[in-house]
């Protein structure tokens, strides 16, 4: 293979953790240097206090006192012709190395005076300025390791290092596992402010990982208003994203979810998608991403009702047309799409083999593994995912992320990755914490394992991301936070019981003391070092302190003689009568009135914007329970002078209806905190008695399969009526929908039951029907711990009598 030399000499004197302040670092650069290395090795030298010397050649670093020698050395002929030289670097490691990969690779030869020195000489060889830049990148570690420590010292481990001459010289051959390294900002909450993205890049560039993906939720102009341009502020702002991405050689993605809105099939809307990326992509973007995540699962116009047979048909039609438009633009560009169903753990199978069966080979498609946050990503669950796409999947890590467990961090390294993923992925993005500087703790651990996941070390990673970022004695500083804060979302953090219902003991106590040594450990972080940390973890001792004094005076708790808090079993229960004759279904509420009556009639069952509410006599509803051996009966008494609803099916809930949220299988899933094949979510429509026939409808979109489909409308069956005050029901659920088949006096149900309004947009309102003001009750007198379809263990207790 021919080389020509670029012949960049760097020269360092160096001690730790950096280089001496009288170190000379001599550069010769020919022309048509990458100015970004030009700029890499500028911000080293500042950052290192070295004085950075140009050199017309390697002949005048005697004359300049330069101590320490680097030489790059291209490789003509791209990567294609450097991808043999790096396989024969990197020997049985380099087995399974792509072009793609070793565009990103580089060889560094270096030479020491003695076993105890810093280098004396490095030279590195890369094909491209991706590579060049991953070599200067070793730089700070090789000044910072000693040559009989580098085996074990440099973190994320070189593919292969070999050394001679005594342990004197030493030669890397390096490349990265992973093509497609990312960070993807697609959390809900509140977003990264404008510097953290730019903080954000910065740390992406100097950790080897390549790709950003813009993608907010709660940005309103990616998501609800898609179709409108960014205003010229924000347009600024993304162009000042874009330069720096590109400056810390990251690529730039910016990602639009359309799907709450758009019409599939319709021409306009189309035009309005690709007019959003055309703005962007004005502004040097060529990575674009279509996320149709958390959105409709089903068609809900009836333009695309007519067009398409399935949900899936639709989203190939728009993703294959976008992406040969922007194919057309430039062969640069690039398409990612997050599919509507993207785990394991739910979703319609059919919709996923035909999205992959339809969808252009040249897409990338999204896949978060077997769970929406998962404990653990194997080949061998990425193969079948991918047959399934008929591609490799893309992973989208929900790791280190929390914007569903807002009331604490995730600081733990990377665990639960298979060692051989990517042979099985395109690659992996990481899903980050609304904090932006605590991520980086953890996403360090992400960029070192997507490097070398082989050698991959969750412990070593986490103790250099400490060391990287905060200094010697910040592990010791941050030792209670990354200690209180070091597991992971499935795992049972100390203070969980506080937050979320678990019906398990909460170790008072033992909390107290946490909190305590939380808030110690704050002042010493007062320091100039952690003034972009400390404010995202501060909060963290104080909410959880004033959670737990709440949680102390709730009286769905008592108190054990050990001081621990745990739940009552006798709080708040819900009882169901036998009757001693199966009812008549006709809707009349009369029939219920002889037994117990619960009333969502007040503020303490209010469950949104008290302001809205007028009063009873405006929206409330009474509800009365029964059983016998076939059926268990549920009686609905709703005021809604004003009643609303136009819709049927998976629309009910953008008018006016009842809500039963069922735990059918009570003890076996006491303390469960997520759903499974044994809780319902169903939501009931009266109808407007003018048209619109009643319905009904369960939300399954997110619960695994069941083992047995249930046909609701045939199994559950209903009696509507309309009163001088609103209307009334009868709701009959068969037994064999609950644990063993079989009622008794004393059996077990959880069970959460509410009642919602809505009202219509006004006349010529561009508001949406999800986005009206609405009432909403919930009968569950614990408010601190309300009810949630996701956490059977925050159902009420409902006991047959």
């Amino acid at each position: 293979m021919k080389v020509s030399r670029l012949s960049l000499i760097l020269i360092l004197a160096v001690t730790r953790p950096g280089f001496s302040a009288r170190a000379r670092w001599g550069v010769v650069v020919p022309p048509g240097l990458d100015p970004r290395l030009s700029a890499q090795l500028r911000q080293e030298a500042a950052e290192n206090d070295a004085e950075l010397v140009t050199l017309a050649s390697p002949r005048q670093a005697a004359a300049q006192r330069i101590t320490m020698l680097i030489e790059l050395v291209e490789a003509t002929g791209g990567a294609s012709s450097f991808l043999s030289v790096l396989k024969r670097a990197a020997g049985p490691a380099a087995a399974r190395l792509t072009p793609e990969l070793a565009s990103q690779g580089y060889i560094l030869a270096v030479t020491y005076s003695s076993r105890s020195s810093k280098p004396r000489r490095v030279r590195a060889t890369a094909a491209t300025p991706e590579g060049f830049h991953n070599a200067l990148l070793r730089v700070a570690d090789l000044a910072r390791v000693w040559p009989s420590s580098l085996a074990t010292g440099l973190i994320p481990r070189p593919k292969t290092l070999r050394t001679g001459r005594g342990g004197t010289s030493v030669e890397l051959a390096d490349f990265p596992s992973f093509k497609i390294r990312g960070i993807v900002e697609g959390f809900y909450g509140a977003p990264w402010s404008h510097q953290d993205r730019l903080d954000l890049l910065r740390f992406e560039g100097e950790r080897r990982v390549n790709v950003y993906y813009y993608a907010p939720k709660d940005d309103p102009y990616h998501r609800k208003l898609w179709g409108e341009p960014y205003p010229a502020e924000r347009m600024n702002e993304l162009g000042e994203l874009v330069k720096a991405a590109r400056a810390n050689f990251v690529d730039f993605c910016f990602a639009i979810s359309p799907g709450l809105s758009m019409t599939y099939s319709s021409d306009a809307d189309f035009a309005k998608l690709t007019s959003k990326l055309a703005s962007v992509g004005q502004l040097g973007v060529s990575c674009f991403a279509l996320f149709l995540d958390d959105v409709p699962p089903d068609l809900e116009h009836p333009e695309d009702r007519s067009r398409f047979s399935t949900l899936a048909q639709a989203h190939a039609y728009v993703i294959n047309k976008l992406y040969r438009h922007l194919a057309s633009l430039s062969p640069h560009n690039r398409l990612t799409v997050t599919p509507t169903v993207y785990t394991n753990d739910w979703g319609s199978r059919d919709y996923i083999r035909e999205l992959g069966e339809g969808v252009d080979p040249n897409v990338d498609l999204v896949w978060t593994g077997t769970k929406v946050v998962s404990p653990r990503i194997t080949v061998a669950q990425a193969e079948e995912w991918g047959r399934l796409l008929h591609r490799k999947p893309l992973v989208w890590d929900n790791f280190p992320v929390n914007d569903g467990i807002p009331w604490r961090l995730n600081l733990g390294p990377m665990r639960g990755r298979d060692p051989e993923l990517a042979e099985a992925v395109r690659g992996l993005v990481s899903n980050p914490m609304n904090q932006a500087h605590a991520s980086m703790i953890p996403l360090e651990t992400v960029a070192d394992y997507l490097w070398n996941p082989a050698a991959y070390d969750p412990e070593g990673a986490e103790r250099k991301a400490v060391l990287d970022q905060y200094g010697k004695d910040a592990s010791k500083l941050l030792s209670a936070y990354l200690q209180t804060y070091g597991d992971y979302w499935w795992q049972e953090n100390i203070f969980k019981p506080i937050f979320v219902e678990t019906r398990k003991p909460i170790d008072v106590t033992r909390v107290k003391a946490r909190i305590t040594a939380l808030d110690a450990a704050l002042r010493p972080l007062q320091g100039q070092r952690f003034q972009k940390l400390l404010p995202e973890i501060s909060p963290f001792a104080s909410k959880t302190r004033d959670r737990l004094a709440q949680v102390e005076a709730d009286p769905a708790f008592r108190r054990l003689l050990d001081g621990k808090l745990l739940w009552r079993e006798d709080y708040d229960v819900l009882e169901a009568l036998h009757v001693a004759s199966t009812p008549k279904l006709d809707g009349d509420f009369a029939k219920w009135q002889g037994g117990k009556v619960y009333a969502l009639t007040d503020a303490s069952t209010l469950r949104s914007d008290p302001k809205i509410w007028k009063g009873p006599s405006q929206f409330s509803a009474r509800v009365a329970l029964g059983w016998e051996d076939h059926y268990f009966y549920v009686g609905v008494d709703v005021t809604d002078p004003k009643l609303y609803q136009p819709f049927t099916g998976r629309d009910i809930d953008k008018g006016d209806f009842f809500r039963l949220t069922l735990e059918t299988a009570f003890r076996k899933n006491f303390a469960r905190q997520s759903a499974d094949g044994d809780e319902y979510h169903i939501l009931f429509s009266p109808g407007n008695f003018a048209g619109v026939a009643p319905s009904l409808f369960s939300e399954e979109d997110y619960l695994p399969p069941r083992p047995h489909p249930r046909d609701y409308a045939k199994e559950i069956r209903t009696a509507w009526k309309k009163t001088n005050t609103g209307f009334s029901g009868d709701i009959a659920i068969p037994v064999s929908y609950f644990d063993g088949g079989k009622f008794r006096a004393g059996y077990e149900i959880g069970l959460s039951f509410g009642a919602r309004k809505a009202f219509p947009p006004p006349p010529g309102s561009s508001e949406s029907d999800e986005e009206s003001d609405h009432i909403t009750f919930g009968f569950k007198g614990d408010r601190l711990f309300p009810a949630q379809f996701g956490n059977p263990s925050s159902y009420q207790r409902l006991v047959l009598k």
